[in-house]
């Protein structure tokens, strides 16, 4: 079957040629580029806009390499067939230009071959030929325009000067760089076993434009570098990889020198902003930024490029016009391409002096506004980050600098970018451990610690932030100028504690959250954010250690202490929303889970709308409610592992709440699976003794039962129990409920031996979570059926009709439990872990 293109994207030919015109010309275009790539979505950009408005010159602009040429030379080559003449219009200046026209007048049979009669009789002539395509190439100077005319054809215009053909009528459309796949495809043609990673690393440094990826592969063919050397050597001005003695056969630096030359000759007074923009990144610089360094004690040079806001946007446009950089029309920002910063960088020696760099680094930090946990400074933070590894900042051991550089970490820590929080958390790191200027217990030091270590443990990597965490609480206590009371101490003990509580080490995060808070209380006023952050741990501890009641009757004061209308409060109100349902839930307190979370889970989003619903799914579990509780787990889980990836300790915990409800809904291998799975995961995130990988041993053990895989629970929870007793104590409810597991299990593989483990567990229960908690009830209704076994009598536990009669008015005679327990099934239990 012959290959065709889907209707959607064949297009209506444009008008054929006049029948009374004979001929077609098509003038030579230039050579196609070995490296021409993709580009598919602007060919057809260029192409619906011509098609829109024929008559309408389009100007392509965009800066030097952007691929302006060779786009317009591809577009008429697709389209030579649906025009009566195409002809490319060397436009560097007028005389070029007419000299190629006049060409064209030949071609076609005109006489007279110079003149404005013979222009005016050409664009008469190309009228009446039918539709005719002229592409003005490498437009410069606005004197081009009077030779452009609109008879019954389109015109295209080349142009690196963006502000080209304002004023008049035309629809500019600005050539934007390769998208991230056709840059690697670009590459992939010099070297198909090229690495995504090398792609990413040559990319960023060289750039996605045309021309800058054209000459890394130049670069490369010629054997000049290897792949794995060549993005630092192109980022090293000093090997001059572009514009040394063997980059002859590239025109690219002779072109950006010949351009500057000519600039600098009419404006000299540009140098200094040029020299000062070569410092920074291939990334926008806003206008802001660069007038924030008029604050500091610049350098002469500096201080006079941007002393007079006016002149510097003057400036700023300037070097837009000439192609040098990407900007608007009004001077708010400017983007120098990669390859145009490498190449002058080279030549400039000056750009990468001591004193330049040193200007970057002092705007940088001026224009730091501080505070990246706000909203409000997201953007500009975000328009400093591109910057600090140009500008090499990790090298500047001088505490404004750090100061930005841990806003930069706290920044992109906050706006979940991890990877990026995590590298330049290490790289910042290892720098400032070869300087003497910032002391390892200085406090901003400690403070990138810790919000490294934060960025760690958001990133699941659970040992790593620990050890961060512990070696900065160590220099600490050998220091004695830190006092007990100080922010940044205060500060590592919150983080501390947290890092306790998932390395499974509940009571001493317990006792280290109940200290600190005490210490926070002395240092901060009651609103304080740091004084209601150590409240919340204390709480979290208290939930991980069983202490329910206690974390209920602090976090409702503090949810009912919160303003209502009061900004800025609702971050803190959702955390406690769902920190107050899982008391609830711990408490046994079902019903009152849903009503509480109702509200978050229609109208929230990210981390805590998946804490509300796996708590609502949870509880409706308990109620009775199996399938919509399967359903909206696994969508929590599904969201979990896009969100927060599969080590994360949320994740986790909705993992093995999924296959606790999928258990309760009977689908026994599913459920099997995701608590394996779980357990595996608690294990590579957290360590294998972690006592949450027991937990999750606990829950694959109620699966098998379920199936009546009773030796092999048996075995499982042996030595889950062993561990958690060891670990946490019999008292500890995690420990309870793998009791009460055990007791079933010998129901089922030694009825004799039964009584002995369910009058244990039912004793445990009741201490643990008192007489009327489900679990409490359903551990008795084990212990009873065991004396029923042996004709025994109830004596002080309850019996079973007791049971049932609290179980039909709580939950409802239609309910599952009811039915199983009245029918002499044993009823399982599970854990389901409060979030860390």
């Amino acid at each position: 079957m012959p290959f065709s293109l889907p209707t959607s994207t064949v297009r209506p030919a444009l008008p054929a040629p006049s029948a009374t015109v004979a001929f077609r010309v098509h003038g030579e275009l230039p050579a196609r580029s070995p490296f021409f790539t993709g580009r598919e979505h602007v060919l057809d950009e260029i192409e619906a806009r011509l098609r829109r408005s024929p008559e309408t010159p389009l100007v392509l602009f965009g800066p030097i390499g952007s691929g302006k040429t060779q786009l317009a030379a591809e577009y008429v080559r697709q389209h030579a067939g649906d025009y009566a003449i195409t002809w490319w219009v060397r436009a560097d200046n007028v005389e070029l230009a007419l000299e190629s026209l006049f060409r064209l007048a030949r071609d076609l049979g005109l006489v007279a071959v110079d003149g404005q009669q013979a222009l005016e009789e050409l664009f008469a002539l190309l009228a009446r030929s039918g539709p005719y395509l002229l592409v003005f190439d490498g437009v410069i100077s606005g004197d081009i325009q009077r030779l452009i005319r609109m008879r019954g054809g389109t015109v295209v215009v080349t142009t690196r000067n963006a502000t080209w053909a304002q004023e008049s009528r035309h629809d500019r459309f600005e050539v934007p760089d390769l998208d991230e796949a056709e840059a690697a495809q670009l590459l992939r043609k010099q070297d198909a076993q090229l690495t995504p990673e090398q792609i990413v690393r040559v990319s960023s440094v060289a750039g996605r434009s045309p021309l800058g990826l054209a000459e890394v592969a130049r670069l490369r063919e010629e054997g000049a570098a290897t792949w794995e050397d060549l993005a630092g050597r192109l980022a090293d001005p000093v090997e001059h990889m572009l514009t040394g003695p063997g980059a002859e056969s590239s025109g690219v630096a002779a072109e950006m020198q010949s351009i500057v030359r000519g600039l600098l000759s009419a404006e000299p007074e540009l140098l200094p902003l040029l020299t000062l923009l070569l410092g920074f990144g291939p990334s926008r610089v806003p206008l802001w930024m660069l007038r924030a360094g008029v604050r500091g004690e610049l350098s002469a040079n500096a201080r006079s490029a941007l002393g007079d806001v006016a002149v510097l946007r003057g400036q700023l446009q300037a070097l837009t016009r000439i192609g040098l950089a990407r900007g608007p029309a009004d001077g708010e920002w400017i983007e120098m391409p990669a390859i145009v910063r490498l190449v002058l960088r080279e030549r400039v020696r000056t750009a990468w002096g001591e004193i330049n760099r040193r200007d970057v680094a002092d705007i940088l930090t001026l224009a730091d506004p501080a505070h990246p946990e706000e909203p409000a400074t997201a953007d500009r933070h975000a328009a400093i980050a591109p910057h600090v590894r140009p500008a090499d900042l990790i090298r500047f051991f001088r505490r404004p600098v750090y100061r930005t550089l841990h806003h930069q970490i706290r920044f992109l820590f906050r706006s979940g970018d991890l990877g990026a929080a995590q590298r330049l958390g290490n790289d910042v790191m290892a720098a400032l451990r070869d300087q003497d200027q910032l002391a390892p217990t200085d406090e901003l030091v400690l403070q990138i610690r810790r919000d490294l270590a934060n960025a760690l443990r958001a990133d699941g990597r659970y040992a790593e932030a620990e050890r961060l965490t512990g070696e900065s609480m160590e220099l600490i206590e050998d220091d004695p100028s830190h006092l007990p009371g100080h922010v940044i101490t205060l500060d590592l003990a919150r983080s501390r504690g947290h890092d306790l509580r998932i390395a499974g080490r509940y009571r001493e995060a317990y006792e280290l959250d109940r200290s600190t808070h005490a210490r926070h209380v002395n240092a901060f006023g009651a609103d304080d954010q740091r004084r209601l952050a150590s409240r919340y741990n204390l709480s979290v501890s208290r939930r991980f250690l069983g202490l329910f009641e206690e974390a209920e009757a602090d976090d409702r004061e503090d949810l009912d202490a919160l303003p209502a209308d009061r900004a800025g409060d609702d971050r803190h109100r959702l955390r406690l929303t769902n920190a107050l349902a899982e008391d609830l839930y711990g408490l046994g307190r079902h019903e009152e889970v849903g009503n509480l979370l109702a509200p978050l889970t229609t109208g929230e989003r990210g981390r805590e709308l998946v804490r509300a619903r796996r708590m609502t799914a949870v509880a409706f579990r308990r109620l009775g409610r199996l399938a919509p509780a399967v359903d909206q787990l696994g969508a929590c889980y599904q969201a979990c592992l896009h969100q927060e990836g599969p080590r994360r300790e949320l994740t986790l915990a909705v993992g093995m709440s999924y296959g606790n409800a999928l258990r309760a809904l009977g689908q026994h291998e599913t459920a099997l699976h995701y608590c394996r799975q779980a357990a595996e995961g608690y294990a590579a995130a957290m360590g294998e003794r972690n006592p949450l990988v027991s937990v999750a041993r606990v829950n694959t053990a109620a699966v098998l039962l379920a199936q009546g895989r009773a030796a092999e629970a048996v075995t499982v929870l042996d030595e889950a129990y062993d561990a958690l007793t060891g670990q946490l104590g019999e008292q500890h409810p995690f420990t309870v409920v793998a009791a009460v597991n055990r007791a079933a299990a010998t129901a089922m593989t030694d009825p004799a031996e039964a009584r002995s483990w369910s009058s244990r567990a039912y004793t445990l229960a009741w201490k643990v979570f008192g007489p009327d908690h489900l679990d409490t009830l359903l551990a008795a209704a084990g212990f009873a059926a065991d004396r029923a076994v042996r004709d025994e009598g109830d004596g002080p536990a309850p019996s079973l009709d007791h049971i049932l009669a609290v179980l039909r008015r709580r939950f409802g005679a239609g309910h599952t439990l009811v039915s199983q327990v009245a029918g002499g099934v044993r009823v399982l239990l599970d854990v389901e872990v409060p979030s860390a």
